[in-house]
């Protein structure tokens, strides 16, 4: 269960061009029903006498599978003083029995139907919704009545049985506990700040301690009866399923609720009054990792029906956001540019407020700098304006956008589909299709100057509304409010001029010198894949998919990756990670790239990786001899630029700031590495090692593994095969001589501790959060027979964690247990078990989980136990199938390297379906021995002289 973030109406990208027949409407039940946008014309659209509305979608993706949601337009803002919580609480309430579903099994239940508690089966509670989400594991009707059934039992037949009552509120308490941060007491201070006379800063939907512990079943019952009623409720479901079959069942299940008490008025959210002046204020958190300041304006809101008049109003603004975040990020990597990153925003929200917003982060030591800079970007974009060239890479890059989203849409993936369908209806905005939104923008943006872009920027930012000025983070000023205040004015009296002309250029990289020639090819026919060496050793593995309508995904292997790290030079690989794309090219900068590219559906991931470097990317026919080009440059003239570095530099600044305050600090700067008996390859290295790193040894590093090292490129998705080929022979195919992979014998040698180790850490701290976490070696996960019985056998053991330290101990929100068996080191694997807890409460958390080691490692794994982790692994597996970023990843990308992972997409249904309770057994008896667990503890201590 969770806790929906704070919510933003952003501008809509999709509609289509006919309304659906609708059934027992009236004129204001569905928002398309008033306006002039055209409802998607595939969605059922129906209302039952109770007043429950409904939204029915056929949908090809994910295949055989239905996503299910039941929404509740109520959230925290309906709690009056004594329910704060309650609103969440009661979410978490129904997987604690109803009418159908008994308390002890509901969780169970749908995991014996194989859905994943936490994945399949979730919930959560935000200011004004509670969504409650189901993704079948199948469309037959039996899983869908029995879907259906506890639906309507949360909206009506939630039993509130005491003891469940009682046993929850620790759990409830564990989670908020778990989601106190800095950032959330930042979000809170600045709702304060921004709207301190509405109900949103008294209403987080976590609560407060004193409702949780103490309130009393009657206010549960006044909380579900007055505000979860069938006319505020929406139900929704979208996957393989046909609307006029369905439609029945809804009916016979949804029609008998009925509303349990009288209606109210909704609660009243205060107001917003615009300040015409400078308000300025701090809020420390010391344990921060950065500062962050923001110049925002907050003008009172009210609700716009969603027209198509409505949606072009603000299309110019979204465009002029667009080119004020490119100067942002252009400037952040210059030369002595005090912030690391900004962006700037504007949103409307809750039908009560606009908010624009300018943020930038900073160094604690640089917020004047940095507000200086915020003030003079935003002001010099309002004075001046924006160029052509701008506004013409804006246009290029939303034109693109909603081509994409038109060529994609016949295989969208229903969850997205359901979430959003819900998300229209409780805001009243229309479900349109990419069609229509092509047809309703593309004009549109063919007419748009940057004149009126910048006049909608004007309007957003009236200089009526005043200026809010917030900064955050560990920064202490005396007098804050004055100094904030008089920095911003100073800036203000500063001058600005226009922003410096953009020079066009064109891409430099098309040419690789003569194509390539393949050397051999195999059909792998059972599982629709192409296997090819090119005559210079480039392997390339390629399966053709209907999964992604227009869309490719690319994946590329290149050497040893930090297999071939220099041992003396630890931090290399994280310096790799962050800067090498940074660098841009030789011939172009990395935001000359996006200019060159804009409107192109390109990308560019990087990994230095345990055994390999690893380009990466989605894009579509048109642009894939683009992609490969763009890749090829990379390979043959990387930019090595000194921005790169800089950012860099500015990250671990942050980085090691926040690292001490943070329970997982810990983990990453010292554990990770301890487990892997000191090899600088794991955890983070100290922060002056790091920063000793330098362009010229990852240029030496990289360089020498480019020019020869063998390379093998997976491509998944929407495309010809002669196509892919002959683009590929272009580019990689028409490369130097490639070498072969050497075995790496002696870098793949990692050796865990001798011993199991036990080790208390503090770190600095006012959120009273601790964290333990429990190691027992494994193995790696190079055997595909025994890791798949140990993920098995540790979903098992999750499974017990949760009876154990969340139901019954109510010691922990969420406690995880997972497998980390590597592909690269042989030997080298652990199973892992952790919780966040009270500080207090570590020493029996730690030993209960012990306990729950220790029991499975001297007793049995139950058939009902095996069959309860089975059941959601094989839902997965089958939905796994239609998907493209498998195929790319776990069986095409190295194919050619490792063959076997072509059986092990053939045998692993079957192996997981034979997999037995009694070898499940005998792994908990080698692996969960009590003896050879390591443990961890990480405790806050307040810092004295804060």
């Amino acid at each position: 269960m969770k806790l929906l973030p704070f919510p933003v109406r952003t501008l809509r990208l999709a509609f289509v061009l006919v309304l659906a027949p609708l059934v027992a409407l009236r004129a204001a039940d569905f928002p398309h029903q008033t306006s002039d946008l055209p409802a998607d014309p595939a969605i059922h659209w129906g209302k039952l006498y109770n007043g429950l509305r409904y939204a029915l979608l056929r949908n090809a993706e994910p295949k055989g599978r239905i996503s299910a949601r039941l929404a509740i337009k109520a959230g925290s803002l309906h709690e009056n003083e004594d329910q704060r919580g309650l609103a969440h609480f009661l979410e978490h309430m129904a997987f604690n029995g109803s009418k159908h579903f008994p308390a002890a099994n509901v969780i169970e239940f749908f995991q014996k139907l194989g859905m994943d508690f936490g994945g399949d089966t979730n919930a959560s509670t935000g200011f004004d919704r509670t969504i409650y989400q189901l993704e079948l594991p199948d469309a037959k009707p039996e899983t869908l009545r029995e879907s259906l059934t506890w639906f309507a039992d949360v909206a009506g037949g939630i039993l509130f049985e005491p003891a469940e009552i009682e046993k929850e509120r620790g759990i409830i308490l564990s989670e908020k506990r778990a989601r106190d941060s800095v950032g959330l007491r930042t979000f809170l201070a600045e709702m304060d700040f921004l709207v301190p006379d509405t109900r949103l800063p008294q209403r987080l939907p976590i609560g407060t301690e004193e409702v949780l512990k103490n309130a009393p079943r009657e206010r549960f019952l006044e909380y579900y009866d007055t505000w979860y009623r069938p006319e505020r409720m929406v139900l929704v479901l979208v996957g393989d399923l046909e609307p006029a079959a369905v439609e029945p069942l809804v009916r016979e299940i949804f029609g008998p609720l009925k509303a349990r008490a009288p209606a109210l008025p909704e609660p009243r959210l205060g107001v917003v009054t615009p300040t015409a002046t400078v308000e300025a204020r701090l809020h420390t958190e010391m344990e921060a990792g950065a500062a962050n300041v923001s110049i925002q304006t907050v003008v009172p809101y009210a609700f716009e029906p969603d027209t198509a008049a409505g949606r072009l109003k603000y299309l110019p603004r979204t465009l002029a956001l667009r080119m004020l975040n490119r100067r942002l990020s252009i400037l952040a990597k210059q030369e002595g540019a005090p912030f690391l990153g900004g962006i700037v925003g504007v949103t409307e929200q809750f039908d009560l407020f606009r908010n624009a917003s300018i943020e930038l982060n900073c160094r604690p030591d640089q917020w004047q700098a940095a507000l200086t800079v915020a003030e003079q970007e935003l002001r010099r974009a309002l004075e001046h304006g924006f160029q052509p060239a701008e506004l013409a890479e804006a246009v290029a890059e939303m034109t693109n956008n909603l081509d994409q989203a038109v060529k994609t849409a016949p295989t969208r993936r229903s969850g997205g589909l359901a979430q959003d369908l819900v998300g229209d209806l409780i805001d009243d905005a229309v479900s349109t299709h990419p069609n229509a939104e092509q047809a309703l923008y593309q004009p549109a943006l063919a007419r748009i100057t940057p004149e009126i872009c910048t006049a909608a920027l004007r309007a957003a930012w009236s200089e009526a509304a005043g200026r809010k000025l917030f900064v955050t983070g560990n920064v202490q000023l005396p007098d804050a409010a004055a100094a904030i205040a008089s920095t911003f004015q100073a800036s203000a009296e500063v001058a600005v001029a226009p922003p410096a002309k953009i020079e066009q250029a064109a891409f430099a990289y098309t040419d690789f010198g003569p194509a390539g020639q393949v050397a051999k090819r195999t059909a792998v026919d059972d599982l629709g894949a192409t296997l090819i060496e090119f005559a210079n050793g480039v392997r390339l593995n390629l399966k053709a998919t209907d999964f992604e309508a227009g869309r490719i995904r690319v994946n590329i292997r290149l050497g040893g990756g930090t297999l071939t790290l220099p041992m003396e030079q630890r931090g290399l690989g994280v310096l790799a990670n962050v800067a090498f794309t940074t660098g841009g090219l030789g011939k172009h900068s990395v935001d000359d790239l996006q200019r060159l590219l804009a409107g192109k559906t390109v990308g560019l991931a990087f990994g230095a990786q345990s055994d390999a470097f690893t380009f990466g990317a989605a894009t579509n026919r048109a642009d894939l001899l683009l992609q490969l080009q763009l890749f090829c440059a990379f390979l043959t003239d990387p930019g090595y630029r000194p921005e790169s570095i800089r950012q860099l530099h500015k990250m671990a600044e942050q980085v090691y700031q926040r690292l001490p305050h943070t329970p997982d600090g810990p983990f990453q700067l010292e554990i990770a590495n301890l487990l892997a008996g000191g090899d600088p390859r794991f955890g983070l290295p100290p922060k002056d090692v790091l920063l000793s790193r330098s362009l010229d040894e990852l240029k030496a590093w990289l360089s020498s593994e480019f020019a020869r090292a063998p390379i093998e490129i997976a491509v998944v998705g929407d495309f010809e095969t002669d196509a892919v080929v002959a683009a590929v022979a272009q580019t990689f195919g028409a490369l130097p001589k490639r070498d072969a992979k050497p075995a790496y014998e002696a870098t793949r040698r990692v050796t865990r501790p001798a011993a199991p180790l036990a080790k208390e850490y503090t770190i600095t701290s006012e959120i009273p959060k601790a964290l333990v976490r429990l190691y027992w070696p494994a193995t790696d996960g190079r055997d595909v027979k025994l890791t798949r019985r140990l993920r098995m056998l540790n979903d098992v053991f999750a499974d017990r964690l949760r009876v154990e330290i969340r139901e019954k101990l109510a010691g922990t929100y969420s406690p995880n247990a997972g497998a980390d068996l590597s592909d690269t080191y042989p030997g080298y694997g652990w199973l892992v078990a952790e919780a966040v807890v009270a500080p207090a409460d570590t020493r029996k958390i730690a030993d209960a989980m012990k306990k729950v080691a220790a029991d499975l490692h001297a007793g049995e794994v139950t058939a009902e136990e095996l069959e309860r982790a089975r059941q959601p692994i094989l839902t997965a597996l089958r939905d796994s199938a239609r998907t493209n970023p498998y195929w790319l990843g776990t069986v095409l990308a190295a194919a050619q390297e490792y063959p076997d992972r072509l059986d092990w997409s053939r045998n692993r249904y079957t192996d997981n379906e034979s997999i037995t309770a009694a070898e499940l057994t005998a792994l908990a008896k080698q692996f969960y021995d009590p003896a050879k667990a390591s443990e961890f503890i990480v405790l806050p201590v307040a810092n004295k002289a804060q």
